[in-house]
This record gives C-alpha cells, structure tokens and sequence, in this order.
C-alpha cells in the first residue's frame, strides 16, 4: 500500500483521510479481505509515509464504521471485519424457496446492481480485473466441458462477484456478493443448470468493459440477464415441489 503525496492533505483531505480511503481501497479491491490483520501502525504510518497519529485516526474511524474490528493480545491488532449479511441472506433464500417472496424481485434487483457495476467498471477494470474475468470465463468453458452441469453454478455465479470487483466500490461489491450467494443457493435447491448461450455474452460483456464502453456492456448484460431470468423463472415455476 503506498500513497502519493506525502504529509499534504492533497485535494483538500485530511491526511487520516486519506490512509482511511487508501485502506478502503486495499478492501475493495480485494488486497485486504474480511478477517485478514492489518499491519501495525508502525508499519502503516511508513507505508503511507505519514505518523502514527494520522494512521492511528484512519483506524479508528474505520472501525467506527463497521469496516474494521480491534482484538487484543500477542494475535490482536485490526482486523477487516467479517461481513455480516449471512442471517439476512438465508431469510430471503427460505422465503424464495417456501414461495413467500418473489423470486423475480432478487433477479431484478441483481440486474440493476449488476447495470451499476458495469458502468463502473468500464471506467475503473484494471489488469488484475481482466485476468479475474479471463479465468472465470476459461473455468466455466471448462465445467461445461465436464459433462457436470451443476458444477457450472459456481462459476457461472463467480462472474457476477468479478464484475462486482470491477467496480472498485465497495459497497455495490458486497451487495453483488450477497445476492449471488443467493442465487447460487436458489440454483442449486432447484438444480437448474442453463441450457442457453452463457459463454459467448460473458465475452463479448468483457471485450466492451476492456473497450471502455459502458453502454454497449449495458446492453449485452440487459439482453442476457434478460433470458436468463425468464429460464430461471420458467424451471422454477414449473417445478413441482424444490428439494429440501
């Protein structure tokens, strides 16, 4: 982790401002994750080529925030914070599966968050991002290959946490994150497995994020999710009764 301008507040930003937004950035792209220790405030402050006082403020609003917890002892020191939307997410996989909630309503709304990270992403996807999205694309390739139609799920799934990433905003990242973990699980309850195109979309959605261009990302990701929630919807409204 490294910071441009030393000891100013650059922009108009405290300096504690901007070791917390530069932590931020480490957690939203992935570089710190939930449980992961960061480094003492000696190491930060030289880091960041600031003081320990400065350092020691961006910690504590972090975890004023949420973002990040303080445990004691020879193992203590911060911590990201574990994310917590596990109880909520399992209350809205019960309430899908017992047909209490509308399973079109988390397919709407993962498009919409999935709309939003795209646009983002057209802007802030780096080399690291590419590689994620190239990797994905060659394991779903090589599942579908494998003749093991529920071992796509995952992956399949694992492209919209990337896309997500992309955005390089935390926030919209964890909610993506939230709803696939979701949709996975409706997936799986019901044992769907696709039988439209998935692979060539998910390309031609990476070749106009590394193009720049946000909305003919748009467009192809709104076509896709598009037939894609009408499959979904069709299989599981057809299902008799889901697995336990």
């Amino acid at each position: 982790m490294t910071m441009h301008a030393e000891g100013s507040a650059a922009g108009g930003r405290r300096i504690f401002e901007r070791v917390r937004d530069a932590i931020l950035d480490e957690i939203g792209a992935q570089r710190l994750n939930p449980g992961d220790r960061l480094p003492s405030e000696r190491a930060l402050a030289e880091a960041f080529h600031v003081g320990r006082h400065a350092v020691r403020e961006a910690l504590r609003t972090l975890e004023m925030s949420g973002v990040l917890r303080f445990a004691k002892g020879v193992n203590g020191g911060a911590f990201v914070r574990e994310r917590s939307g596990e109880g909520v997410g399992q209350s809205i996989r019960d309430m899908i599966v017992l047909g209490r909630m509308p399973l079109e309503d988390l397919m709407a709304v993962r498009v919409n968050l999935l709309m939003q990270a795209a646009e983002l992403a057209a802007q802030r996807a780096d080399d690291e991002d590419f590689a994620a999205f190239d990797a994905n694309i060659a394991e779903t390739v090589r599942c579908l290959e494998m003749g093991d139609p529920l071992a796509t799920i995952d992956p399949l799934v694992e492209f919209n946490r990337v896309l997500g990433r992309a955005s390089h905003n935390l926030v919209l990242s964890m909610l993506i994150d939230s709803v696939a973990e979701i949709v996975a699980d409706v997936l799986r309850v019901y044992r769907l497995t696709s039988e439209i195109e998935l692979v060539a979309p998910r390309r031609a959605v990476v070749a106009a994020l590394r193009a720049r261009d946000a909305a003919e990302a748009a467009r192809i990701l709104t076509a896709h999710y598009a037939q894609t929630t009408r499959y979904v919807l069709s299989r599981v409204n057809s299902a008799a009764k889901p697995d336990a």
